[in-house]
């Protein structure tokens, strides 16, 4: 029987769970094929100006007469920039699950099939208005990751105003996954993907959603808590389910019309769904891309 995201996330043991999650996507799977010149053959495609032409498979257009290319899987490795989101809102929780440890358990496992394959990994997260890097690529890299996540704490406010990010901009060849709630009071999430896109980047978004938070069906009195700036207010809930509803649906489509940008893949996630079909999800996508 498959463990619970609950079950994970009480295990309170990130490297024990991302191999439990890693066994529940079966062997072989992998952040991503990258096809080009290499030992296994994967595929034809057609010969293009630039192309070298040793590269033709003459018998092939001995055959056809058509100038086709053999690919296959590189030996390259890639670079992925893990990204967590650490302001208050991340400490949002339901039916015994908070954001905060599902974002954990799911950026542990990812970073591991990417270690199990040899990829370069760093770590940087979003509080408080800055952007840290706090681990930098080294063979060592998974580890210090797994340690600085253990101890995360989700606390504070992102701020509106527009910010520059230098350390955003590289022009090095890289995946960047990003997980947060991605809830703004402006734009202020939309302007970091800005700020980091770039041909050579591929920029991977998971939205982290409770099953209330996208759907408010509660009845009663309740003390509605910003975990981002403190304030409480307590509010009927049917008086406002209809307004919410209609205000979060609507923001939802637009924040994701926003991200309709070329090498940006935004995945809509909810707590209860389990951390293995996310990640399954967003691999099945990433090998028809």
């Amino acid at each position: 029987m498959q463990a619970s995201n609950l079950e994970i996330i009480k295990l309170n043991n990130l490297k024990l769970a991302a191999k439990i999650i890693s066994e529940q996507l079966k062997n072989g799977v992998h952040l991503g094929k990258r096809v080009g010149m290499g030992s296994e053959f994967e595929q034809y495609r057609y010969y293009e100006p630039g192309d070298d032409p040793k590269r033709i498979d003459w018998k092939y257009f001995s055959r056809s007469g058509k100038y086709m290319i053999k690919e296959s899987q590189t030996e390259s490795h890639l670079h992925i920039r893990m990204m967590l989101d650490l302001s208050g809102s991340m400490n949002y929780e339901e039916d015994g699950i908070k954001r905060l440890d599902y974002a954990k358990n799911l950026i542990a496992s990812l970073s591991y099939l990417a270690h199990q394959q040899g990829d370069s990994l760093s770590y940087f997260t979003c509080q408080d208005g800055s952007v840290e890097q706090k681990v930098a690529a080294s063979p060592k890299a998974f580890q210090r990751i797994l340690y600085y996540l253990q101890e995360e704490k989700a606390s504070g406010t992102w701020p509106v105003a527009k910010q520059d990010f230098p350390v955003l901009k590289s022009k090095q060849k890289e995946l960047i996954i990003l997980v947060s709630d991605f809830l703004q009071k402006d734009n202020e999430w939309l302007d970091i993907v800005e700020q980091m896109r770039h041909p050579k980047k591929e920029i991977v978004l998971f939205q982290i959603l409770g099953k209330q938070e996208e759907k408010f069906d509660l009845k009663g009195n309740f003390n509605f808590h910003d975990l981002e700036s403190d304030r409480s207010i307590i509010l009927d809930g049917k008086a406002i389910e209809k307004t919410y509803n209609d205000s979060i649906k609507a923001y939802l489509s637009d924040f994701k019309q926003s991200l309709l940008l070329p090498q940006v893949h935004l995945f809509q996630v909810r707590l209860t769904d389990s951390i293995s079909s996310a990640i399954s999800k967003f691999l099945a996508e990433r090998s028809l891309s």
